[in-house]
This record gives structure tokens, C-alpha cells and sequence, in this order.
């Protein structure tokens, strides 16, 4: 399949930068005249002093690329052709920070320096845009903090995992919900052959199996299936990512699975040979300028690459692991990636986007480009990268302590013949910053895509003292964009106060049972927080236009609850059912769209033809009573039709949301409004009474009828969600909160894939899954350990704002006092603001007897550090 280079849009779709694009077209020979000419550009390398050699430090010109960490152990699990080699960050060390104890990687990639510094006992914190690359990062740091004994048998479960892969991904199924955003995310363009598309898909589905069962075995398949999908893909790294060429393709594609296992074997072999973490290197937070948030001051250094501004889109490039890793549902999720990077690429100039220059001499190259450059874009880019690196400088400074050193390897630029010295501007915003230019070292003669030479340079800067106050006025706008200033609502301790002593949801009107509009009642949920309980804990805790978010959201009631009171509400839930029920419950719908998807619906339940084999797999799943056993034959297909009709489109939209979400709500019941013979609303007991045809489509229609009124309310707020696990980096989509307000599993709660089991199979699982994802689950991996909630604490700080706070609801039993245990878990990311407990006589049992030993319900307000 052959791409032509013809239109911009291809060029993006490609993953090629609109400036190489012009790097490619013609270049203007118009001379830049004045005080903007490349000649005088230049002036900085001269003015800046003398530059050492790599050499004189025992640096070699490939020490700064990551072609030593291709053969590294451990390093090279990864090709993240972006990074620096071990022995780089080793040699910097040695000269410029040998007696550090406590060194800040900003921008970590794949993790060489946190590895390397981990392993030399040094203390690293890093930080790290794009959460495939810390996904790659951390679990390579996990396998370091493993005993001897435990590392070896790691690398025996890789090496079996290896033999057997062949045969375990041909008895596996495809992920069909990772085929669906790939469509929605990459439309039509085709990265893979279908036959190794389809045995990615069963790769996922196998990794979700280890997963439940041994998270790091898990962990490390995935990072072995993330460095084969682009081997097995149409695609190649040269630079940035592009399409093979017929030449390339017609040399073959090594098949996914043969990819992985050999990945695998590797894997192994190098855990037999790596050295331990000798101290903790942990992930700090996404953004870079936001590290002065997370970390404190007193830092010894910085050792760090940022991104070039050579148009490199990092996020682009990524998009297939990120993609595996669900972290892309839609291509706007890549536009949200990438607004989170430092501005370095065409592509990530926005109508947002701050670029002021922020120094004379960035000024001066900004204005050569706009007075040279065919697309305004290229100006703005390079006017952004250094407002950006301004704010990064500026988070860095309150993290060192005085003397501590920041170490930088950077690249300059060439763009239409205007040469941007990017190591000389950055020298120059440092020091308009009150930093000391320590020196600067030559490390290795490039050449650009245009064929001009251009340099790679390591920059050391000291911190002085006192960082000068007088920062360029854009540089500061910038870091206080990074980091807004705290607008905690003053009076919210007066009014829990009044919470704690009138307990309000448990008067009238709030204590009615259906106190809250038929929208919370979408569909019955074992577990589900009162909504009454949510308006009361969102009134106190936040003010209108605040972003509202739940991590553990189920069936949505605080970010509905949220929206309702004119914040924005946001959910994020492990599970597929509270996914869907918190995105129908928070989304905007379109009444035209919602009425297309209804008619497409019911054509497709008319002509589906049931399979044999679809009710015997159906009818492996029974708890209470086989699935089969709970519809009359007719119903039965039109309940697998539907089941069928949604998954295909999986997280397609709101209207998919709210249809789906009002299906699962009609499965199961004892009123008429249920397809099931007769049942409980909540759990799907036995069904008991006779078998008769219940259509789904009138009750459909009947059930959004009574949710008319909701669905088109102009006079609420609107939210979003995304399924996730909240104990590590949260998903791209969800943004940046005012106040978390979320009830975790109770320690002695139910599980809700056993309660709501009908529900978990309609959305996706199938009986296997309910013997192997246990192990996912907040609420059976706390069981094991509670110190699980130090990750979710870190995340949760990661996309909450400066001072914003974090409302635990939990359960207090006699086997676990969740309050008193998770506030000794809190810190470096929170401080405890108050503990309070109520006790539980007001809650109803929805008829169910056994509702666990919770006999007291805690919160737990924390304030963030």
C-alpha cells in the first residue's frame, strides 16, 4: 500500500510535522536582513564562553543517543529512540553532581536516568508526559525492587510464558472493545495487516488474564507487546513515525506474537543480570512544570533531556502503545496527550498556546521566522517551547536547594535557513531567571533534515541562593497556568461543620427513597452512594463551575449529582458497567442522534440470527441461575442481539451510553418493566414465575421517556468519563480537578462484578472472566495490602490542583477502621483536615439481607500538599 506526500492532512495523519513538511518544500532563498540574520543568531555561542569537548569529560558523541541503551539490560525493553544512553547520566553525575543524594529527571521517557540513579543509590523523582512511556518506566522500576529470589522467578515465568504464548493466543479471543477505538481513534487508516491486528487484540486479551492473576508478569508482557507493535506494523521509527515503503513492506513483517516472545525471552535473560534499586525512584507527576507541586525544595539536581524543538511529535509517535494500553478511546484523546507536553512540534500550536517571547534573543529569532517562514505556526512553536521551558525553569528553582545543579541535554534547530540556537536561548532564559551557567559541553556534531549541520550540547546551570524575582512576565504567566493559585471555597469548613452536626441527607425532603429524579435511578447498582448523600458532600465541598471528580464513580451518582448543581462532573471506574452508566449519566446527548441509534438498534435486533453457541456460552455464565434460565427464548435473543449491538460499538458515544445504560437497567427485575422472569432489581436472584415474551424495544422507549426531561436540561452542567484503573496514571480525558469527592470499596464490601453480575456480562465478560480479573479490583488487592492506596494517592494528587481537596466516604468495621488506616497513608501528597464517622442505622437494605459488618461510615477530608 503505497502513500503519496501530497496534502497536509496526510502529513499529520502520517505522523510527519508540518515543519518538516517545510524543511521538504523548496526553501526560500530571500535573505533575512537586519539584526535577525542566522550570522548575528549566532552571537550567543560566542558571547557564552568557552565550550569544553564530551571528550575531556569521557563522554562519547554516542553516549548522547540511545543507541547503547539498544543493548543495554533492562534499557532496551523499550527502543526509545528519543532517549540517552546509561553511561550518560552516569558521567554527568560523576562530574557535575557526584555527591548528590536526591536528583529530579523532568522529563523521564522510558526511564534510563531514574533506572540508572535508582541502581547507583540515588534518590530520583521524575516526571513524564506521556503515560505510555511511564507505564514502560515504572514497571521496569518495579522489577528492580524485587528480591533475588523473587527476580529469578519472574524471569522463569517470562521464559514458560515464551514456550507457550503460540498456543495460549490461539485459544484466546480478540478484545473487541480495543478493536472498537481503533476505529474510532485512527478512522480509516490501516497500521496493521488484519492478521496481526487480530492477534494484537488476543495479545491484550491474554495480558488482561495475566494481569488478574500476577499484576508484574502482566506488566512486563505488556511492555513486551508495546516494543513489538511497531516492528509488526506498517509502520517504522526513522525520526518520527511513517509509513514503510512498498520496498520495506515487501521485505516482510515479523508476526506479533513471534515478536513478543522473543521480547519475553529477552526480558528474562536480562532479569538474571540486573542490579537492584539501591534507592527509591518514584513518578511525580505528569507535567514538568508542575514538579514544585509534588516534591518539595532541597533537590541536589537535575539530569534531564527536554524535548528538542525539532518538531518531534512525541505523543503521535506513541499513539499505537498508547492505544494498547487504552489509553486513546477517540482522536481527540491525542489532541488532549499532547496539549500536555512541552510545545515543540507544529502540531501542538493551539489557539492556546502562550508564546510570547520570553527573552530579547528568543524575540529576535520568533521574528526572523515570522518574517521568513511559510506557516505562522513555526513562530509560534518556537515562541511557545521557550515560554514553556521558562515555567519548567521556574518549577525547578523552588525544588533545588541552593548550589543544586541542573544538568541539560539539549539540540538547536534550523527552520527555512533561520538557525534556532536552542541552547544558547535557553542559556539566556536560565540566567534572566537568576541560574549561573556552570558550562557548556560540545557532545556530537547532526545534521538536520534539511542537510545543515547543526550541534548537541550538555548545559550545566547552578542555582543560586536566590532565585532572581524579576522573572520575564510571560515566564511567570506560564508557571501560573502550570499551577494555579488555590480558590478553595473559605467557607467550606463552616459548612461541614453543619454537615457533621445536622447530617442533612438523612432529613426530609433528602431521606425520601427517591430523592434525586429518575436519572440517578438509570439503572439499579449494588453499592450506589445515596444521591442525597452526593448533593450535601458536593455543596460543601465545591462552588459552581468547579470540576467535580469521582475515581471510583459506579453508577455515576456524585459526577451526575455534580452536574446537577452546576459543576462539572467527571467519573472514573476500573469497570466497564460503571463506565457506561457514569458517561450516560454525564455526557450530552442529541435527541437526532439518539433517535438514529435507536432505529439502528432495532434493525439490528430484527435481523440478528441467534447462534447455538451464543446461548451456550451465555449459559455458562450462572451465579444464581444460568443466564438462559432468567428470558423466554425470544427475549433471550433479543437480549444477546443487543448485547452484540453495543459492544461493536463500543464507547461510541453518549446516545450509545444512555441506550446501553437503560438496556442493563431492563435485563433483570420484579416489575413489568423487566425482561427477566421474576428477579430482584438489584442482584439477579434466582428468577422464579413463568417464561413470556418481553420485547426490549417499547420498554426502551418507555424508560427514555422517563428520562426525557433529564437528557435534554439546558439548565445543568455536563461531564465526562473514562474506565480506568484510578491506582495509576489516570486516564488523558479527564481534567485537572477543583475537588475529588469519591467512596472507595469498603474494606468488608461485596464484590460488585458478583452482585451486579448480569450487568458485568452484558457489558463484555464472559465466565472466565469472572474466575481471573479479581486480582484487578481495588476492593480484593486492599484486602492483601492497603499500602495499594499510596499509588492511588499519587495519582489522584497528579490531576488535582495546588490546595484542591480530597473527600474519602469510607466503611468503618470491626476488621478494618478504613479512616484511621488510609490517613496514615496520606502524606507526601495530602494532609489530613479532619476525620469524621457517622453511624449507618439510616441506610436501607434495598431488601438484600447480607449487607457486610460496616457498621459506621467515615470521612476523610484531605487537603493537597
Amino acid at each position: 500500500m503505497s502513500h503519496a506526500f501530497e496534502t497536509p492532512e496526510l502529513f499529520d495523519d502520517l505522523g510527519i510535522s508540518g515543519e518538516q513538511v517545510a524543511l521538504r518544500k523548496p526553501v526560500s532563498r530571500k535573505k533575512v536582513t537586519g539584526r535577525s540574520s542566522a550570522k548575528q543568531l549566532r552571537m550567543f555561542t560566542e558571547a557564552s564562553g568557552n565550550v569544553r569537548d564530551g571528550v575531556e569529560l569521557d563522554l562519547e558523541p554516542l553516549d548522547a543517543t540511545f543507541r547503547d541503551s539498544s543493548e543495554a539490560p533492562l534499557h532496551s525493553w523499550f527502543p526509545y529512540l528519543e532517549g540517552y544512553s546509561p553511561r550518560f547520566v552516569e558521567r554527568v553525575r560523576h562530574e557535575y553532581l557526584r555527591d548528590a543524594q536526591r536528583i529530579i529527571e523532568p522529563f523521564a521517557g522510558s526511564g534510563t536516568t531514574p533506572i540508572v540513579l535508582g541502581q547507583s543509590g540515588i534518590e530520583c523523582a521524575f516526571s513524564e508526559a506521556n503515560p505510555a512511556m511511564v507505564f514502560i518506566a515504572q514497571t521496569k522500576l518495579a522489577v528492580l525492587r524485587l528480591e533475588e529470589p523473587a527476580r529469578k522467578a519472574l524471569a522463569r515465568s517470562l521464559t514458560a510464558l515464551a514456550v507457550k504464548l503460540p498456543q495460549r493466543v490461539a485459544a484466546s479471543v480478540t478484545d473487541e472493545g480495543l478493536r472498537a477505538s481503533y476505529a474510532t481513534t485512527f478512522g480509516a487508516s490501516v497500521f496493521f495487516d488484519e492478521p496481526a491486528l487480530d492477534a494484537v487484540l488476543r495479545l491484550r486479551t491474554v495480558n488482561d488474564e495475566l494481569i488478574a492473576k500476577d499484576r508484574l508478569l502482566g506488566d512486563c508482557f505488556a511492555v513486551a507487546v508495546l516494543s513489538s507493535l511497531i516492528p509488526s506494523s506498517r509502520l517504522k521509527r526513522a525520526g518520527d513515525l511513517r509509513y514503510r515503503t512498498p520496498k520495506e513492506l515487501a521485505a516482510g513483517l515479523p508476526h506479533p506474537v513471534e515478536q513478543t516472545s522473543s521480547r519475553l525471552i529477552a526480558q528474562a535473560e536480562d532479569l538474571e543480570q540486573s542490579e537492584p534499586l539501591k534507592a527509591e525512584a518514584r513518578f511525580a507527576c505528569a507535567t514538568a512544570g508542575a514538579l514544585h507541586e509534588h516534591l518539595g525544595d532541597g533537590w541536589d539536581g537535575v539530569i534531564t533531556s527536554p524535548p528538542y524543538l525539532n518538531g518531534t511529535n512525541y505523543i503521535r509517535n506513541a499513539r499505537l502503545e498508547l492505544w494498547y494500553l487504552r489509553h486513546l478511546g477517540e482522536n481527540a484523546d491525542l489532541r488532549r496527550l499532547r496539549d500536555r507536553v512541552i510545545t515543540s512540534g507544529i502540531n501542538d500550536v493551539h489557539a492556546q498556546t502562550r508564546w510570547e517571547p520570553v527573552t530579547l534573543g528568543v524575540e529576535r529569532v520568533v521574528r526572523a521566522i515570522e518574517a521568513n517562514a511559510y506557516d505562522s505556526r513555526i513562530a509560534k512553536m518556537v515562541g511557545g517551547y521557550f515560554h514553556d521551558m521558562a515555567a519548567v525553569f521556574s518549577s525547578l528553582g523552588e525544588c533545588l536547594r541552593p548550589g543544586g545543579r541542573l544538568c541539560i541535554d539539549i539540540g538547536d534547530s534550523i527552520y527555512n535557513r533561520v538557525h534556532v540556537p536552542t541552547d544558547d536561548l535557553l542559556v539566556e532564559v536560565a540566567e534572566s531567571m537568576g541560574y549561573k551557567t556552570v558550562e557548556r559541553v560540545h557532545l556530537r556534531k547532526r545534521i538536520s533534515k534539511g542537510g545543515e549541520a547543526v550541534r548537541q550540547q550538555l548545559l550545566v546551570f547552578e542555582r543560586p541562593k536566590k532565585l532572581r524575582t524579576g522573572k520575564p512576565e510571560s515566564a511567570t504567566k506560564a508557571t501560573q497556568e502550570v499551577a494555579p493559585k488555590t480558590k478553595l471555597r473559605p467557607e467550606w469548613r463552616t459548612d461541614w461543620e453543619v454537615f457533621k452536626k445536622t447530617l442533612p441527607h438523612q432529613l426530609m425532603p433528602y431521606s425520601k427513597r427517591e430523592w434525586g429524579g429518575p436519572a440517578h435511578s438509570m439503572c439499579s447498582y449494588q453499592g450506589k452512594m445515596k444521591p442525597a448523600l452526593a448533593h450535601h458532600l458536593v455543596k460543601c465541598f465545591s462552588a459552581p463551575g468547579d470540576v467535580v471528580l469521582d475515581p471510583f464513580s459506579g453508577a455515576g451518582t456524585i459526577p451526575l449529582e455534580a452536574c446537577r448543581m452546576g459543576r462539572r462532573g467527571y467519573g472514573i471506574d476500573i469497570s466497564r458497567l460503571g463506565h457506561v452508566l457514569t458517561l450516560a449519566k454525564v455526557a450530552k446527548t442529541s435527541p437526532v442522534k439518539m433517535e438514529e441509534l435507536l432505529r439502528e438498534l432495532e434493525a439490528s435486533i430484527k435481523k440478528y440470527r441467534l447462534k447455538t453457541s451464543e446461548v451456550e456460552q451465555a449459559a455458562e455464565v450462572r451465579f444464581n441461575s444460568a443466564i438462559p434460565d432468567y428470558f423466554h427464548p425470544e427475549t433471550l435473543q433479543e437480549v444477546i442481539a443487543a448485547r452484540s449491538f453495543f459492544l461493536s460499538r463500543w464507547d461510541s458515544g453518549p446516545e450509545w451510553a444512555v441506550l446501553f445504560s437503560c438496556t442493563l437497567h431492563l435485563l433483570h427485575g420484579n416489575r413489568p418493566y423487566a425482561l427477566s422472569r421474576r428477579s430482584h432489581p438489584v442482584t439477579p436472584f434466582k428468577p422464579t414465575g413463568n417464561f413470556e415474551h418481553r420485547e426490549l424495544m417499547p420498554r426502551l422507549r418507555d424508560k427514555l421517556a422517563r428520562l426525557h426531561e433529564e437528557l435534554t436540561n439546558d439548565a445543568r452542567e455536563w461531564g465526562g468519563s473514562a474506565q480506568g484503573d484510578c491506582t495509576v496514571t489516570w486516564p488523558a480525558s479527564i481534567p485537572t480537578a477543583d475537588v475529588i469527592i469519591t467512596s472507595p470499596p469498603f474494606f468488608d464490601s461485596t464484590r460488585f462484578y458478583m452482585t451486579n453480575w448480569m450487568r458485568f456480562w452484558f457489558v463484555g465478560w464472559e465466565r472466565g472472566d469472572f474466575d481471573t480479573r479479581a486480582s484487578e479490583f481495588l476492593e480484593t488487592r486492599q484486602k492483601q495490602n492497603l499500602d495499594v492506596y499510596h499509588s492511588f494517592y499519587a495519582a489522584a494528587r497528579e490531576r488535582l490542583r495546588a490546595g484542591g481537596l480530597l473527600v474519602l466516604h469510607l466503611g468503618n468495621s470491626a476488621k478494618c477502621d478504613m479512616g484511621a488506616e488510609l490517613s496514615k497513608r496520606v502524606a507526601p501528597w495530602f494532609s489530613v483536615a479532619d476525620v469524621f464517622t457517622e453511624g449507618v442505622e439510616h441506610c436501607e437494605s434495598h431488601g438484600i439481607r447480607d449487607k457486610g459488618t460496616v457498621h459506621g461510615h467515615t470521612y476523610l477530608v484531605l487537603v493537597a500538599n
